[in-house]
């Protein structure tokens, strides 16, 4: 059984292949399934979404949230677009 499974994505896997419909299976918070399930499947959680691409979390190579983080320390802004990483001090202020 998964903690969490969701369904009917549109999966982009991060390899640079094209993306693909299928379903993706967590276990205590790793990803333990990818592809399309056949039948029933049983989980805590199960989401579906349909017509929404699932992707891996994204990197900003160029950020200036060193300036933003201090005033706002949980960067929901980064979260919501999907920003896992970021590089920082790229510009002239990290000097």
């Amino acid at each position: 059984m998964y903690d969490i499974f969701v369904k009917n994505g549109r999966i982009i896997d991060g390899t640079g292949n094209p993306w693909f419909y299928g379903d993706i299976g967590i276990v205590e918070d790793k990803i333990a399934f990818i592809g399309k399930s056949q039948g029933d499947v049983e989980a805590k959680e199960i989401i579906d979404v349909s017509g929404k691409y699932v992707t891996p979390g994204f990197i900003d190579l160029h950020t200036h949230s060193d300036f933003t983080i201090l005033p706002n320390p949980l960067g929901e802004s980064k979260i919501r677009q999907g920003i896992t990483t970021e590089v920082g001090g790229n510009c002239w202020a990290s000097q």
